[in-house]
């Protein structure tokens, strides 16, 4: 009986060479991309933004998250009212991303597939625009580029658009 469980303990752990290359390929059609999306991301933040547009970012990422205001000179209540109001600022975007998180989860749960594709699809499509229309603002504001509403937001639709096709319609997979 001890060769037995050797022999299944071996068994268990063999791969072949085709798993051992299908492993090596999906790990760099995913590192790849991570890459060099990392070094554009750095790039961008060193050639794009300016200290305008740095202060500007911090300001709206900070007031993004808040629901109540902390440290006025008008607030009432002093260090304990304002503990308190961090901790409900604290709690409500703690149960936020809780109750998304949940959301996803019944309705990978319950097979929505069509809602949770189109959920990813919409939000991708949304960050691109969004994201990309705010880098390519700065940019043209920092490279003095002239261009007309028109153009800019034609090229961010089309830019959204060809990038979410890109992401989730390519035909491009590891075999």
């Amino acid at each position: 009986t001890n060769n037995d469980t050797n022999n299944d303990t071996n068994n268990e752990i063999s791969l072949t060479l085709n798993e051992v290359l299908y492993s090596a390929s999906s790990y760099h059609a995913i590192a790849k991309p991570v890459t060099l999306t990392m070094v554009l991301s750095a790039m961008a933040v060193v050639f794009i933004n300016t200290e305008e547009s740095l202060q500007q970012g911090e300001q709206q990422m900070s007031d993004a998250y808040v629901v109540w205001q902390t440290g006025s000179s008008d607030s009432s209540g002093g260090t304990g009212n304002d503990l308190l109001k961090s901790i409900g600022n604290s709690l409500v975007i703690v149960s936020v991303i809780a109750l998304m998180t949940f959301g996803i989860v019944i309705l990978y749960k319950y097979r929505c597939m069509k809602c949770l594709i189109g959920y990813m699809v919409f939000s991708s499509a949304v960050l691109l625009g969004v994201l990309g229309g705010t880098m390519l603002e700065v940019a043209i504001e920092k490279y003095r580029i002239a261009v007309d509403k028109v153009s800019f937001f034609f090229g961010l639709y089309n830019f959204a658009l060809v990038g979410t096709i890109a992401v989730f319609f390519s035909a491009r997979y590891p075999e």
